[in-house]
């Protein structure tokens, strides 16, 4: 996998060999990041379930100006740890339960990626969503990775459809607050 544009374009970024990692096809980061082209500079961004990081440090490479990465597995930890180590950039990596994490950060962000394992129940990704929408700043984009055959999650009060689209297997559903 390698970063599709910005200053660092073309990088490889290596990703987890784990059964329950899996990495986001090329086709849908690239349909994510063009939709949200002009999002990045100087943003605030929350990469949840980070995985290899990929998202993240796509949005490193378009100029955001920090990024949070978010995974309870020390060999994700591992792998960004590494895949970040030639960049040059402002990130935190947070060895963290992703629900214990929103709810429990005061932070907020501009742009927030939300791409938990397939196998969430719909129950725990809309109390996830209900928590990491206090996580928004106002006019900020929340970026859902889900199986296209998953239920249907409920958008929290104060966010409204940006943008969806299936990717495959993948559907992204892109929410404004």
């Amino acid at each position: 996998m390698r970063i599709i544009a910005g200053k660092y374009k073309g990088t490889r970024i290596q990703t987890i060999n784990e059964s329950s990692t899996r990495p986001m096809m090329s086709k849908a980061r690239e349909g994510i990041f063009n939709s949200l082209q002009n999002s990045f500079e100087g943003s605030l961004v929350l990469d949840l379930y980070a995985g290899s990081g990929s998202l993240g440090i796509e949005s490193l490479s378009r100029n955001a100006s920090f990024v949070t990465f978010v995974d309870s597995s020390i060999e994700c930890k591992k792998v960004i740890m590494k895949n970040l180590s030639n960049l040059d950039n402002n990130y935190t990596f947070l060895l963290l339960k992703v629900s214990e994490y929103i709810q429990q950060s005061n932070q907020q962000f501009n742009i927030i990626f939300y791409d938990p394992p397939f196998s969430l129940s719909t129950n725990e990704v809309n109390n996830d969503l209900n928590s990491i929408k206090n996580l928004m700043k106002t006019s900020s984009k929340l970026v859902i990775h889900r199986h296209k055959s998953s239920d249907q999650f409920v958008y929290p009060d104060g966010l409204e459809l940006y943008r969806e689209k299936k990717y495959g297997q993948s559907n992204i559903t892109i929410l404004e607050k």
